[in-house]
């Protein structure tokens, strides 16, 4: 465990960033209480699936909805966690466009005035390059970014950035031509999603990418930048692999872990030990935040896991203790490790009939038995795991073309029919 950071200065939090989900403001609660619960946290409000957030970004939120919003803040803060709005332009953002840049500004500003103390920019998931448009404004799409935070940095606060966006030129682009102006009340924090967010898109080492060399050359050193690992999904968070990028942006870095997210493959669900992350994070970055399932309470299960991994208790230890104290029952234990992460591999010893029969018997108690919220999110997985453990069965237990096609895609039952020796299990 690391010593030298009290754990409450660990900042952990939750990101609503997946695609194809939207939750409720009572789901998000829901959360924010967990995050609460587990000693304060920071709630980032970045839906692809929110039009208003990504694809239609230019239109404001209405007024029922910025009070859904202001209300949802309000209750995280009594719980004693920050709910922070983000904004993704970057599919239609046009760099030169003085009106472009007074629309996102009065979107930011909108919720500082509604209380929000951090807001988020997201320019993630778009073309690297930079736009025809904005070509011979500016060296390249870091630089363009650097400089649209540096204005946003000034303008949202009337203070000019930290030298840490090198040299006091910064604002002279013709991306920023505004002017001295007068401080707009308290100031706010910022975060931003880079385009190149994990090592896995950068152009060589990370740290001598044009795009992120460029980006920590002319962004405020205030703004905390979001960062993924060596992977978009990262099998691990070693800190050889984290040094580089905290050093380009001065440790004011947070990780956005991918680790147990499913929306690039919904029909899976990735539930096991919080493993791979040296505690070492904890010096070299600013803390990590979740990017998980969209479904609340297994996220709330999850964000169990990354609290004890804060407090410094194995993955192991903090995985047995959180699923205990949400009732899951011991049986699931036996079959906990096909659901664990993006990695595990099945070995010939999953596959064979005593093996297969002896988990079907712990899965069917858990898929008809077990009751409660974290059952009814789990169960379709707990099925179709009990389904493809059945797929490889031989003999009088072989599934026919009838089963097999009301339970898989036509693909993948056409594939399962045609390939009869997948179906037959290891000897």
């Amino acid at each position: 465990m690391t010593k030298s950071i009290p754990s409450r200065d660990r900042l952990i939090g939750y990101v609503e960033g997946y695609y194809w989900k939207l939750l409720t403001w009572e789901q998000r609660s829901l959360i924010a209480g967990q995050l609460g619960r587990l000693g304060g946290g920071h709630y980032l409000y970045a839906p692809k699936e929110d039009p208003l957030h990504r694809q239609e970004w230019r239109p404001p939120y209405g007024a029922k909805w910025m009070r859904d919003w202001k209300r949802f803040a309000a209750e995280s803060r009594q719980c004693g966690v920050e709910a922070l709005p983000g904004l993704a332009p970057g599919l239609s953002y046009d760099y030169s466009s003085e009106k472009d840049y007074g629309i996102l500004l009065s979107k930011f500003k909108a919720f500082r005035d509604a209380g929000s103390q951090t807001v988020a920019l997201l320019m993630d998931d778009i073309p690297s390059v930079l736009p025809k448009m904005a070509e011979g404004r500016f060296t390249g799409l870091g630089q363009a970014h650097g400089l649209l935070l540096a204005r946003l940095w000034k303008d949202l606060n009337g203070t000019t950035p930290g030298k840490g966006a090198q040299g006091g030129g910064v604002l002279r682009n013709p991306l920023s031509r505004a002017g001295k102006g007068k401080k707009t009340g308290d100031g706010i924090s910022m975060w931003f999603c880079p385009t190149v967010y994990t090592d896995q898109f950068a152009k060589g080492p990370a740290a001598q990418d044009a795009y992120l060399v460029d980006l920590a050359a002319t962004m405020p050193p205030e703004i905390t930048i979001l960062w993924t690992g060596p992977k978009i999904i990262s099998e691990s968070l070693p800190g050889s692999a984290l040094k580089p990028i905290a050093k380009l942006f001065r440790g004011n870095v947070l990780i956005w872990d991918n680790f147990y997210a499913n929306d690039y493959c919904p029909n899976k669900l990735f539930l096991g030990p919080y493993t791979g992350r040296t505690t070492g994070i904890w010096d070299l970055t600013r803390g990590v935040l979740l990017n998980p399932t969209g479904l609340p309470v297994t996220d709330m299960f999850l964000l169990t896991l990354l609290a004890g991994f804060r407090q410094g208790l194995t993955p192991k230890n903090a995985w047995l203790a959180a699923l205990k104290s949400f009732d899951v029952p011991v049986g699931f234990l036996r079959i906990a490790e096909f659901l664990s992460s993006p990695y595990f591999q099945i070995k010939a010893k999953h596959l064979r009939p005593k093996a297969l029969a002896a988990a079907r018997k712990i899965l069917h108690p858990l898929i008809w038995d077990w009751k409660g919220p974290l059952h009814q999110e789990w169960s379709p997985y707990l099925f179709m795991l009990d389904a493809d453990m059945k797929a490889f069965l031989d003999g009088s237990e072989k599934p026919d073309a009838a089963w097999l096609r009301k339970r898989y895609s036509p693909l993948m039952a056409h594939a399962l029919l045609e390939r009869q020796s997948v179906l037959r299990p290891m000897k």
